[in-house]
């Protein structure tokens, strides 16, 4: 071997360690990065779907631990009222980015008295807010459109219809009416977890556990939903004590 290709060859290793100590100097100077809990301040980070995947998980979620209250929900009284319905209808347009998506919930949610948060927290869950979306069972039936109903379920409807908001709200919302009557009052998560695996399943206490992971889901999303509600929309309002009317601070 020749003097100027062992020069040559010496040359490169030097190189190649040089350049291998230079990587190693960076990865362990560098600081270790952190695990960043959600931020719900935005209305962007509320509809992140990366949220949802193992909230249960992560929060040490307990679904049985975590009720609403149907009654007195502070949206429905909000939208219900002239003065602050548009506020409302502001705030939830901000949540699902869709002004048609968000005025076919509220109409329907207020129809069958439907706290909001519960309404848009089912809505996000099963579809992201997405009037198009699909998903194919494994018993061969598919679910559609906002509320992602069942082929099985509404035969009647046209796949145009499943996939129109205003009508998936219509019956989304009808058929959740319907869990809650018969989960009875102020059992909000007995009824998600009817919408979700059929009454039979959940009467006869084999709810399975995909089902329960779904409410809790819903449930995680709904505590932070009503938080973002109340600092954006709720502290701005108050009962006037003389004639019970709702007027701006």
């Amino acid at each position: 071997m020749s003097s100027y290709t062992k020069k040559l060859m010496q040359g490169t290793l030097f190189v190649c360690l040089f350049f291998l100590a230079s990587c190693l100097s960076i990865y362990f100077l560098l600081p270790a990065q952190k695990t960043v809990s959600p931020d719900f301040n935005t209305y962007a980070a509320l509809l992140g779907s990366e949220y949802l995947e193992d909230t249960d998980v992560i929060n040490g979620f307990k679904s049985e631990l975590n009720e609403f209250p149907s009654e007195g929900d502070k949206g429905l009284e909000l939208y219900r009222r002239p003065l602050s319905r548009p506020v409302v209808e502001w705030f939830y347009t901000q949540v699902t980015s869709n002004r048609d998506v968000t005025l076919a919930i509220l109409e329907n949610a207020d129809k069958n008295n439907i706290p909001l948060s519960m309404a848009f927290s089912l809505a996000f869950v099963e579809s992201r807010f997405k009037p198009n979306a699909v998903n194919r069972n494994t018993n061969t039936t598919i679910d559609r459109g906002l509320f992602q109903l069942n082929s099985a379920s509404f035969p009647s409807l046209t796949e145009n219809e499943f996939f129109d908001p205003r009508i998936s709200a219509k019956y989304g919302m009808l058929h959740l009416r319907w869990c809650m009557d018969l989960a009875g009052k102020g059992n909000d998560v007995t009824a998600l977890a009817m919408y979700n695996a059929g009454t039979t399943r959940v009467r006869n206490n084999k709810t399975p556990q995909h089902t329960l992971n779904y409410v809790a889901k819903i449930s995680a999303y709904r505590a932070k939903l009503e938080q973002k509600f109340n600092n954006d929309v709720v502290a701005y309002y108050s009962v006037d004590s003389r004639t019970s009317g709702l007027v701006k601070k």
